[in-house]
């Protein structure tokens, strides 16, 4: 059985973004398995993989859109911004109210510059800023302009703060929750964090790891990290045969096109298929299009190509 699409994981605390395209790429015996934006180990939450052929798809995804809700611990930051690092500095908690927490917050929206923590994948001069943060040298990376669209206080208590964050790609939820304890009077870090919302996928579509482990084995039995991450020498779980487990993986699956469904289509007559999907000449772009448009050449419920209103025509950028 063949399997392409998106699978909307809610990745729980304590593993790797990449432990979960492991599992994931192990039980359903998908090579091409990959996701599209990382997790810290300590988050939780949506973390959306494409599977199959949709890995080449991604660059065409808008995620511009994440929405977080974020635990703010106030009277200490660490050097990691979240509960894994050491304290490197602590400062009193003032009185909070209600009102006051607000209009902090009002003070962030819109777009501003942030710079990437030490501990970051952002690399400069060829190596990620975490390289140099474990080696305890101070490198720094020059600030990048975000988008931080709303904050909405959800809890307030006298060391912690509740938070929805609605920002742009690229928003580091650890630099702002140090930057809000600041501007509180505080220093502070990251709590807990959970991924509601990463551009169309959204947490009432995700699974989550020990519905994943149902799907694979063959009966009731140990705890869902002895099923999907057993480790080297470890005794392994007796899994379902694998179209089986496919097939229970594939009813969750959200669609190549419904996944980009914020650009246009055009479906494709049937006597062009053969053309477009041999890298032909696709049709125009749907009319009042602006020059450099993507769309999206469709058949019915099915993903043929990705394509450009350029300059000179109709571009073929990806063939499904």
């Amino acid at each position: 059985m063949k399997i392409q699409g998106f699978l909307v994981v809610d990745k729980p605390a304590g593993v790797t973004s990449h432990d979960v395209v492991a599992a994931v790429r192990a039980c359903t015996g998908v090579k091409k398995v990959g996701h599209t934006g990382t997790l810290d180990p300590f988050a939780t939450g949506v973390l959306p993989l494409a599977l199959g052929r949709s890995t080449r798809l991604v660059q065409f995804l808008d995620e511009s859109i994440k929405v977080y809700d974020a635990h703010i611990q106030l009277g200490a930051a660490t050097d990691t911004g979240d509960p894994t690092g050491e304290v490197i500095r602590e400062a009193p908690v003032p009185p909070l109210e209600r009102a006051g927490v607000e209009a902090v917050l009002s003070t962030f929206l819109g777009e501003r510059m942030q710079e990437p923590p030490a501990y970051s994948a952002v690399k400069v001069d060829g190596k990620p800023l975490y390289h140099y943060a474990r080696k305890g040298q101070k490198v720094r990376a020059a600030p990048r302009a975000i988008m931080v669209h709303h904050l909405e206080l959800l809890g307030l208590e006298p060391d912690t703060l509740r938070v929805r964050i609605t920002c742009g790609r690229g928003t580091y939820a650890r630099v702002l929750a140090d930057e809000i304890a600041t501007a509180l009077g505080t220093a502070g870090h990251l709590k807990a964090l959970c991924r509601d919302r990463s551009g169309p996928f959204y947490m009432e579509d995700a699974v989550d790891l020990p519905t994943l482990a149902d799907w694979v084995r063959t009966a009731p039995g140990p705890d869902w990290r002895a099923v999907l991450m057993a480790r080297r020498g470890e005794e392994r779980v007796p899994w379902r045969p694998r179209d089986e487990v496919r097939a229970a993986v594939a009813e969750h699956m959200r669609s190549e096109v419904t996944s980009l469904g914020h650009l246009p289509m055009v479906d494709v007559p049937a006597a062009d298929l053969v053309r477009v999907r041999n890298g032909g000449t696709p049709p125009p772009a749907p009319r009042g299009s602006r020059l450099g448009q993507r769309y999206l050449l469709v058949s019915g419920a099915e993903l043929i190509a990705v394509a450009e209103h350029g300059t000179e025509g109709p571009k073929l950028l990806r063939v499904a």
